[in-house]
Protein backbone atom coordinates (compact mmCIF):
# COMPACT_ATOMS: atom_id res chain seq x y z
CA UNK A 1 0.00 0.00 0.00
CA UNK A 2 2.69 2.22 -0.68
CA UNK A 3 1.03 4.62 -3.34
CA UNK A 4 3.64 3.35 -5.92
CA UNK A 5 2.17 1.92 -9.40
CA UNK A 6 2.31 -1.84 -10.29
CA UNK A 7 2.92 -2.52 -13.99
CA UNK A 8 0.79 -5.28 -16.34
CA UNK A 9 3.70 -7.48 -17.18
CA UNK A 10 3.98 -10.51 -15.57
CA UNK A 11 7.04 -9.35 -13.05
CA UNK A 12 5.57 -10.83 -9.76
CA UNK A 13 7.90 -8.10 -7.19
CA UNK A 14 8.54 -4.48 -7.72
CA UNK A 15 10.21 -4.39 -4.53
CA UNK A 16 13.94 -3.30 -4.38
CA UNK A 17 16.76 -5.42 -3.83
CA UNK A 18 17.45 -3.40 -0.64
CA UNK A 19 14.26 -4.00 0.64
CA UNK A 20 14.46 -7.86 0.37
CA UNK A 21 17.31 -8.05 2.24
CA UNK A 22 16.29 -5.99 4.54
CA UNK A 23 13.49 -8.41 4.81
CA UNK A 24 15.84 -11.24 5.10
CA UNK A 25 17.74 -9.95 7.74
CA UNK A 26 14.65 -8.84 9.98
CA UNK A 27 13.91 -12.60 9.62
CA UNK A 28 17.25 -13.54 10.29
CA UNK A 29 17.71 -11.45 13.52
CA UNK A 30 14.64 -12.37 14.96
CA UNK A 31 15.75 -16.38 14.58
CA UNK A 32 19.08 -15.25 16.13
CA UNK A 33 18.78 -12.62 18.57
CA UNK A 34 14.89 -12.04 19.32
CA UNK A 35 13.44 -15.32 20.22
CA UNK A 36 17.11 -16.47 22.15
CA UNK A 37 16.01 -13.54 24.50
CA UNK A 38 12.67 -13.95 24.79
CA UNK A 39 12.93 -17.83 25.74
CA UNK A 40 15.08 -16.46 28.59
CA UNK A 41 13.21 -13.15 29.24
CA UNK A 42 9.87 -14.86 30.00
CA UNK A 43 10.21 -17.89 32.65
CA UNK A 44 11.92 -14.98 34.74
CA UNK A 45 8.86 -12.67 34.29
CA UNK A 46 7.01 -15.56 35.44
CA UNK A 47 8.82 -15.94 38.22
CA UNK A 48 8.53 -12.26 39.28
CA UNK A 49 4.97 -12.17 38.53
CA UNK A 50 3.72 -14.76 41.03
CA UNK A 51 4.36 -12.49 43.46
CA UNK A 52 2.25 -9.81 42.30
CA UNK A 53 -1.99 -10.38 43.38
CA UNK A 54 -3.76 -11.26 40.33
CA UNK A 55 -7.20 -12.27 38.91
CA UNK A 56 -7.76 -15.69 37.00
CA UNK A 57 -8.91 -14.76 33.09
CA UNK A 58 -11.94 -15.68 31.98
CA UNK A 59 -13.62 -15.29 28.76
CA UNK A 60 -16.83 -12.55 29.03
CA UNK A 61 -19.29 -13.96 26.68
CA UNK A 62 -21.48 -10.52 25.01
CA UNK A 63 -24.53 -12.74 26.28
CA UNK A 64 -24.14 -11.76 29.46
CA UNK A 65 -25.85 -7.89 28.66
CA UNK A 66 -29.32 -7.49 28.56
CA UNK A 67 -30.24 -7.19 24.89
CA UNK A 68 -31.57 -4.06 23.89
CA UNK A 69 -33.31 -2.61 20.53
CA UNK A 70 -31.26 -0.64 18.42
CA UNK A 71 -32.11 3.71 18.76
CA UNK A 72 -29.26 4.81 15.87
CA UNK A 73 -27.15 5.74 18.74
CA UNK A 74 -24.71 3.63 20.84
CA UNK A 75 -26.23 1.36 23.52
CA UNK A 76 -26.39 2.43 27.15
CA UNK A 77 -23.80 0.75 29.40
CA UNK A 78 -24.02 -2.83 30.75
CA UNK A 79 -26.60 -3.62 27.43
CA UNK A 80 -25.79 -4.44 23.51
CA UNK A 81 -28.17 -4.24 20.57
CA UNK A 82 -28.49 -6.00 17.40
CA UNK A 83 -28.06 -3.21 14.64
CA UNK A 84 -29.03 -5.75 11.74
CA UNK A 85 -30.29 -8.91 11.58
CA UNK A 86 -28.19 -12.23 10.34
CA UNK A 87 -28.98 -13.13 6.78
CA UNK A 88 -28.14 -16.10 4.22
CA UNK A 89 -25.62 -16.18 1.68
CA UNK A 90 -25.95 -18.87 -1.15
CA UNK A 91 -22.51 -20.64 -2.29
CA UNK A 92 -22.85 -21.99 -5.50
CA UNK A 93 -20.44 -24.79 -6.65
CA UNK A 94 -18.53 -23.91 -10.08
CA UNK A 95 -17.96 -27.00 -12.88
CA UNK A 96 -14.38 -25.54 -13.58
CA UNK A 97 -13.56 -25.35 -9.84
CA UNK A 98 -10.94 -28.34 -8.63
CA UNK A 99 -11.91 -29.15 -5.51
CA UNK A 100 -9.23 -30.47 -2.28
CA UNK A 101 -8.48 -33.78 -1.62
CA UNK A 102 -9.38 -33.04 1.99
CA UNK A 103 -12.67 -32.12 3.54
CA UNK A 104 -12.57 -28.29 3.11
CA UNK A 105 -14.44 -29.01 -0.72
CA UNK A 106 -17.35 -29.14 1.56
CA UNK A 107 -17.35 -25.33 1.76
CA UNK A 108 -17.07 -24.61 -1.69
CA UNK A 109 -20.54 -26.89 -2.57
CA UNK A 110 -23.61 -25.84 -3.29
CA UNK A 111 -25.10 -25.03 0.34
CA UNK A 112 -26.19 -21.64 2.52
CA UNK A 113 -23.99 -20.19 5.28
CA UNK A 114 -25.50 -17.50 7.68
CA UNK A 115 -23.83 -14.06 7.22
CA UNK A 116 -24.17 -13.18 11.99
CA UNK A 117 -25.66 -9.93 12.04
CA UNK A 118 -23.78 -6.75 13.24
CA UNK A 119 -24.03 -6.56 17.66
CA UNK A 120 -22.65 -3.35 19.47
CA UNK A 121 -21.92 -4.06 23.41
CA UNK A 122 -21.16 -1.88 26.01
CA UNK A 123 -19.59 -4.13 28.80
CA UNK A 124 -18.13 -1.49 30.86
CA UNK A 125 -14.38 -0.70 31.97
CA UNK A 126 -11.83 -2.63 30.04
CA UNK A 127 -8.03 -1.71 29.42
CA UNK A 128 -7.46 -2.13 25.85
CA UNK A 129 -3.76 -3.54 24.65
CA UNK A 130 -2.61 -2.38 21.41
CA UNK A 131 -0.45 -5.31 19.62
CA UNK A 132 -2.98 -7.92 20.80
CA UNK A 133 -6.39 -6.09 20.57
CA UNK A 134 -7.44 -7.69 23.70
CA UNK A 135 -9.65 -5.78 25.85
CA UNK A 136 -9.11 -7.08 29.72
CA UNK A 137 -11.26 -5.99 33.05
CA UNK A 138 -10.16 -4.65 35.79
CA UNK A 139 -10.70 -7.95 37.62
CA UNK A 140 -9.63 -10.38 34.46
CA UNK A 141 -12.29 -10.57 32.19
CA UNK A 142 -11.54 -11.06 28.46
CA UNK A 143 -14.00 -10.01 26.23
CA UNK A 144 -14.83 -12.24 23.64
CA UNK A 145 -15.22 -9.86 20.57
CA UNK A 146 -11.94 -8.53 21.48
CA UNK A 147 -10.35 -11.40 19.74
CA UNK A 148 -10.95 -13.52 16.61
CA UNK A 149 -11.59 -17.48 17.84
CA UNK A 150 -9.76 -19.27 18.69
CA UNK A 151 -8.58 -18.16 22.03
CA UNK A 152 -4.80 -19.05 22.15
CA UNK A 153 -2.16 -19.19 24.17
CA UNK A 154 0.01 -16.39 21.75
CA UNK A 155 -2.90 -13.70 22.13
CA UNK A 156 -1.23 -12.57 25.44
CA UNK A 157 2.20 -12.79 24.85
CA UNK A 158 2.63 -9.23 24.54
CA UNK A 159 -0.03 -8.52 27.71
CA UNK A 160 3.36 -7.85 29.94
CA UNK A 161 0.27 -8.19 32.83
CA UNK A 162 -0.52 -11.33 32.15
CA UNK A 163 1.11 -14.39 33.73
CA UNK A 164 0.53 -18.21 33.96
CA UNK A 165 -0.11 -19.90 36.97
CA UNK A 166 0.65 -23.23 37.89
CA UNK A 167 -2.14 -23.23 40.36
CA UNK A 168 -5.54 -21.22 40.25
CA UNK A 169 -5.23 -19.91 37.29
CA UNK A 170 -8.48 -18.51 34.92
CA UNK A 171 -8.70 -19.48 31.20
CA UNK A 172 -5.40 -20.94 30.37
CA UNK A 173 -3.61 -21.06 33.61
CA UNK A 174 -3.49 -17.45 33.11
CA UNK A 175 -4.20 -14.43 35.81
CA UNK A 176 -4.45 -10.98 35.30
CA UNK A 177 -2.12 -8.30 37.14
CA UNK A 178 -4.15 -5.04 37.28
CA UNK A 179 -1.73 -3.32 39.39
CA UNK A 180 0.82 -3.66 36.42
CA UNK A 181 -1.40 -1.51 33.79
CA UNK A 182 -2.54 1.35 36.98
CA UNK A 183 -0.74 3.89 34.95
CA UNK A 184 -3.23 3.47 31.88
CA UNK A 185 -4.64 6.55 30.30
CA UNK A 186 -7.90 6.86 30.95
CA UNK A 187 -10.83 7.40 28.31
CA UNK A 188 -14.05 8.70 29.63
CA UNK A 189 -17.35 8.95 28.11
CA UNK A 190 -18.66 6.17 25.59
CA UNK A 191 -16.76 5.40 22.34
CA UNK A 192 -17.52 2.81 19.41
CA UNK A 193 -14.05 0.96 19.00
CA UNK A 194 -13.18 0.68 15.41
CA UNK A 195 -9.61 -0.91 15.73
CA UNK A 196 -8.68 -4.28 15.96
CA UNK A 197 -4.64 -4.64 16.76
CA UNK A 198 -2.13 -1.84 16.09
CA UNK A 199 -0.98 -3.71 12.83
CA UNK A 200 -3.59 -4.14 10.69
CA UNK A 201 -4.54 -6.87 8.32
CA UNK A 202 -5.90 -5.29 5.08
CA UNK A 203 -8.84 -7.49 4.50
CA UNK A 204 -9.92 -7.67 7.97
CA UNK A 205 -9.61 -4.13 8.36
CA UNK A 206 -11.99 -4.15 4.63
CA UNK A 207 -14.72 -6.39 5.91
CA UNK A 208 -14.51 -6.15 9.81
CA UNK A 209 -13.92 -2.81 10.65
CA UNK A 210 -14.40 -0.25 7.79
CA UNK A 211 -18.61 -1.06 8.02
CA UNK A 212 -18.25 -0.32 11.30
CA UNK A 213 -16.56 3.06 10.82
CA UNK A 214 -19.16 3.41 8.28
CA UNK A 215 -21.85 2.59 11.15
CA UNK A 216 -20.19 5.06 13.64
CA UNK A 217 -20.33 7.94 10.76
CA UNK A 218 -24.04 7.41 10.30
CA UNK A 219 -24.72 7.91 14.07
CA UNK A 220 -22.48 10.21 14.56
CA UNK A 221 -20.61 8.58 17.43
CA UNK A 222 -17.15 9.51 18.78
CA UNK A 223 -14.66 6.64 18.01
CA UNK A 224 -11.54 4.97 19.38
CA UNK A 225 -8.79 3.10 17.08
CA UNK A 226 -5.16 2.41 17.07
CA UNK A 227 -3.20 5.15 14.55
CA UNK A 228 -4.11 4.73 11.32
CA UNK A 229 -1.82 3.62 8.33
CA UNK A 230 -1.31 5.65 5.17
CA UNK A 231 -4.13 3.48 3.39
CA UNK A 232 -6.23 2.81 6.29
CA UNK A 233 -6.43 6.74 5.78
CA UNK A 234 -7.10 6.42 2.14
CA UNK A 235 -10.04 4.47 2.78
CA UNK A 236 -11.23 6.28 5.79
CA UNK A 237 -11.56 9.34 3.78
CA UNK A 238 -13.80 7.85 1.36
CA UNK A 239 -16.31 6.79 3.81
CA UNK A 240 -16.49 10.45 4.52
CA UNK A 241 -15.82 11.01 8.00
CA UNK A 242 -16.08 13.64 10.06
CA UNK A 243 -12.61 15.35 11.06
CA UNK A 244 -11.95 14.50 14.63
CA UNK A 245 -14.61 11.89 14.96
CA UNK A 246 -12.20 8.95 15.22
CA UNK A 247 -9.62 9.64 17.81
CA UNK A 248 -6.04 7.55 17.27
CA UNK A 249 -5.04 7.25 20.72
CA UNK A 250 -1.42 5.79 20.71
CA UNK A 251 0.22 2.38 20.53
CA UNK A 252 -0.15 1.69 24.47
CA UNK A 253 -2.36 0.46 26.96
CA UNK A 254 -5.70 2.45 27.91
CA UNK A 255 -8.29 1.84 30.40
CA UNK A 256 -11.96 2.63 28.30
CA UNK A 257 -14.31 3.46 30.84
CA UNK A 258 -17.17 3.06 28.29
CA UNK A 259 -16.26 1.48 24.90
CA UNK A 260 -18.16 0.09 22.56
CA UNK A 261 -17.34 -3.34 20.96
CA UNK A 262 -18.86 -5.08 18.16
CA UNK A 263 -18.60 -8.79 17.03
CA UNK A 264 -16.89 -7.61 13.65
CA UNK A 265 -14.06 -6.79 15.82
CA UNK A 266 -13.67 -10.86 16.41
CA UNK A 267 -13.75 -10.99 12.64
CA UNK A 268 -16.77 -12.22 12.06
CA UNK A 269 -17.31 -9.71 8.84
CA UNK A 270 -14.79 -11.72 7.21
CA UNK A 271 -15.74 -15.18 8.20
CA UNK A 272 -18.98 -14.87 6.41
CA UNK A 273 -19.59 -11.12 5.19
CA UNK A 274 -22.76 -9.86 5.23
CA UNK A 275 -24.95 -8.25 2.76
CA UNK A 276 -25.49 -4.67 4.67
CA UNK A 277 -21.98 -3.80 4.03
CA UNK A 278 -22.40 -3.69 0.56
CA UNK A 279 -23.75 -0.13 1.41
CA UNK A 280 -20.56 0.81 2.34
CA UNK A 281 -18.22 -0.64 -0.60
CA UNK A 282 -20.69 0.89 -3.04
CA UNK A 283 -20.39 4.16 -1.92
CA UNK A 284 -16.71 3.87 -1.91
CA UNK A 285 -16.47 2.70 -5.50
CA UNK A 286 -18.89 5.48 -6.57
CA UNK A 287 -16.74 8.22 -4.91
CA UNK A 288 -13.55 6.75 -6.87
CA UNK A 289 -12.66 8.17 -10.17
CA UNK A 290 -12.58 5.03 -11.88
CA UNK A 291 -12.42 6.78 -15.32
CA UNK A 292 -9.22 8.17 -14.63
CA UNK A 293 -7.43 4.57 -14.99
CA UNK A 294 -8.92 3.35 -18.00
CA UNK A 295 -5.18 1.78 -18.74
CA UNK A 296 -5.74 -0.74 -15.97
CA UNK A 297 -6.30 -4.20 -17.34
CA UNK A 298 -9.43 -5.76 -17.13
CA UNK A 299 -8.21 -9.65 -16.68
CA UNK A 300 -5.16 -9.72 -14.23
CA UNK A 301 -3.74 -12.34 -11.93
CA UNK A 302 -3.21 -10.58 -8.42
CA UNK A 303 -0.23 -11.71 -6.70
CA UNK A 304 0.85 -11.77 -3.00
CA UNK A 305 3.86 -9.94 -1.89
CA UNK A 306 7.30 -10.90 -0.66
CA UNK A 307 6.32 -10.58 2.89
CA UNK A 308 3.56 -12.88 2.83
CA UNK A 309 3.66 -16.80 3.44
CA UNK A 310 2.14 -19.24 1.64
CA UNK A 311 4.17 -18.31 -1.36
CA UNK A 312 3.89 -19.71 -4.89
CA UNK A 313 7.41 -21.94 -6.18
CA UNK A 314 6.36 -20.97 -9.22
CA UNK A 315 4.67 -17.44 -9.37
CA UNK A 316 7.22 -16.12 -12.07
CA UNK A 317 6.26 -18.95 -14.45
CA UNK A 318 2.53 -18.35 -13.72
CA UNK A 319 2.92 -14.76 -14.78
CA UNK A 320 4.66 -15.38 -17.63
CA UNK A 321 2.13 -17.97 -18.69
CA UNK A 322 -0.88 -16.08 -17.93
CA UNK A 323 0.22 -13.15 -19.92
CA UNK A 324 0.41 -15.09 -22.90
CA UNK A 325 -3.34 -16.09 -22.04
CA UNK A 326 -4.06 -11.89 -21.72
CA UNK A 327 -4.01 -11.73 -18.73
CA UNK A 328 -1.74 -9.17 -16.37
CA UNK A 329 0.14 -9.65 -13.12
CA UNK A 330 -0.46 -7.03 -11.18
CA UNK A 331 0.56 -6.32 -7.63
CA UNK A 332 -1.56 -4.58 -4.92
CA UNK A 333 0.16 -3.35 -2.13
CA UNK A 334 2.16 -1.72 -5.00
CA UNK A 335 -0.78 0.39 -5.66
CA UNK A 336 -2.87 3.57 -4.38
CA UNK A 337 -6.56 2.43 -2.37
CA UNK A 338 -7.62 4.78 -5.39
CA UNK A 339 -5.86 2.54 -8.01
CA UNK A 340 -7.23 -0.93 -6.71
CA UNK A 341 -10.56 0.47 -6.33
CA UNK A 342 -10.54 1.60 -9.89
CA UNK A 343 -8.65 -1.86 -10.74
CA UNK A 344 -11.41 -4.08 -9.40
CA UNK A 345 -14.10 -1.89 -10.49
CA UNK A 346 -13.21 -2.46 -14.06
CA UNK A 347 -12.91 -6.15 -13.69
CA UNK A 348 -13.75 -9.19 -15.96
CA UNK A 349 -11.62 -11.89 -14.38
CA UNK A 350 -9.32 -11.52 -11.74
CA UNK A 351 -6.77 -14.49 -10.76
CA UNK A 352 -6.10 -14.18 -7.38
CA UNK A 353 -3.51 -16.01 -4.74
CA UNK A 354 -5.69 -16.78 -1.64
CA UNK A 355 -5.06 -13.90 0.46
CA UNK A 356 -6.26 -10.64 2.27
CA UNK A 357 -6.07 -8.88 -1.01
CA UNK A 358 -8.88 -10.90 -2.07
CA UNK A 359 -11.28 -8.49 -0.26
CA UNK A 360 -10.94 -5.97 -3.00
CA UNK A 361 -13.87 -8.42 -4.97
CA UNK A 362 -15.91 -6.13 -2.91
CA UNK A 363 -15.66 -3.43 -5.58
CA UNK A 364 -15.88 -5.77 -8.72
CA UNK A 365 -18.95 -5.02 -10.91
CA UNK A 366 -22.01 -7.08 -11.26
CA UNK A 367 -21.04 -9.98 -13.61
CA UNK A 368 -16.71 -10.35 -12.74
CA UNK A 369 -15.30 -13.92 -12.52
CA UNK A 370 -12.93 -14.61 -9.87
CA UNK A 371 -10.36 -17.75 -10.21
CA UNK A 372 -8.93 -18.41 -6.81
CA UNK A 373 -5.67 -20.17 -5.98
CA UNK A 374 -5.46 -21.92 -2.86
CA UNK A 375 -3.28 -24.38 -1.52
CA UNK A 376 -4.70 -27.60 0.25
CA UNK A 377 -5.38 -27.74 3.86
CA UNK A 378 -6.27 -23.78 4.15
CA UNK A 379 -9.57 -24.47 5.88
CA UNK A 380 -10.45 -21.38 5.12
CA UNK A 381 -13.17 -20.43 2.84
CA UNK A 382 -14.05 -16.69 3.51
CA UNK A 383 -13.49 -15.71 0.52
CA UNK A 384 -15.75 -18.23 -1.54
CA UNK A 385 -18.64 -16.56 0.46
CA UNK A 386 -17.93 -13.15 -0.16
CA UNK A 387 -17.98 -14.28 -3.78
CA UNK A 388 -21.08 -15.89 -2.81
CA UNK A 389 -22.64 -12.93 -0.96
CA UNK A 390 -21.82 -10.71 -3.41
CA UNK A 391 -22.81 -12.46 -6.01
CA UNK A 392 -19.47 -13.73 -8.47
CA UNK A 393 -19.06 -16.25 -10.76
CA UNK A 394 -16.30 -17.73 -8.46
CA UNK A 395 -13.94 -21.13 -9.37
CA UNK A 396 -11.30 -22.44 -7.11
CA UNK A 397 -7.71 -24.31 -8.07
CA UNK A 398 -6.69 -25.95 -4.71
CA UNK A 399 -3.34 -27.10 -5.43
CA UNK A 400 -2.15 -30.63 -4.49
CA UNK A 401 0.49 -30.71 -1.65
CA UNK A 402 3.93 -32.89 -1.74
CA UNK A 403 4.79 -34.67 1.53
CA UNK A 404 7.25 -32.24 1.96
CA UNK A 405 5.19 -29.25 1.23
CA UNK A 406 1.97 -30.72 3.92
CA UNK A 407 5.37 -30.85 6.66
CA UNK A 408 5.92 -27.30 5.79
CA UNK A 409 2.35 -26.36 6.14
CA UNK A 410 2.32 -25.75 9.77
CA UNK A 411 -0.58 -24.79 11.38
CA UNK A 412 -3.25 -22.59 10.17
CA UNK A 413 -3.51 -20.30 12.63
CA UNK A 414 0.10 -20.22 13.07
CA UNK A 415 1.11 -20.87 9.50
CA UNK A 416 5.09 -21.57 8.86
CA UNK A 417 6.37 -18.56 7.27
CA UNK A 418 8.66 -20.72 4.71
CA UNK A 419 5.73 -22.54 3.15
CA UNK A 420 5.99 -22.78 -0.61
CA UNK A 421 3.89 -24.46 -2.90
CA UNK A 422 3.56 -25.15 -6.48
CA UNK A 423 0.45 -24.18 -8.93
CA UNK A 424 -0.67 -26.24 -11.40
CA UNK A 425 0.11 -23.97 -14.76
CA UNK A 426 -1.61 -25.77 -17.42
CA UNK A 427 -4.53 -26.34 -15.29
CA UNK A 428 -5.02 -22.69 -14.31
CA UNK A 429 -4.34 -21.31 -18.05
CA UNK A 430 -7.07 -23.79 -19.51
CA UNK A 431 -9.80 -22.35 -16.83
CA UNK A 432 -8.86 -18.95 -17.48
CA UNK A 433 -9.52 -19.82 -21.84
CA UNK A 434 -12.69 -20.88 -20.30
CA UNK A 435 -13.83 -17.99 -18.55
CA UNK A 436 -13.73 -15.50 -21.90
Amino acid sequence: MSGKKTGAGPTPDKRSGWKKIRFALSRATSKAIREPLRRVREPLRQIALKFIPGYPIVIEQPETLPLAPFTGVLPQAGTRCLVYEDAPVVIRSHPLSRHSSEDESRHYLDHIVTAPGLTLESPGPHFWFARSGLMVSPKGGIWRHSFMAPFRMERVRTVKSISRAEQGGGEGGLVFHPSLVRGAERIAGPHLVVAQTESPNFGHFLLDVVPLIHLGKEMGAPMLAWPFKPWQKDIIARIGVAPGQIRELPAKTHLLEQPVVSNRLAGLGAHIAHPMAKRVFDAIRDRTPVERYGSLPRRFFLMRGLRHGRSLKNRVELGEALASHGVASVQPEMMSFEEQVALFARAELVVAEFGAAMANVVFCPAGAKVLEIISEGQHDPWSARLCGMLGLEHVVHFQKLSEDERLSRGDRFAPSPDFAFAADIAAICATVDHLR
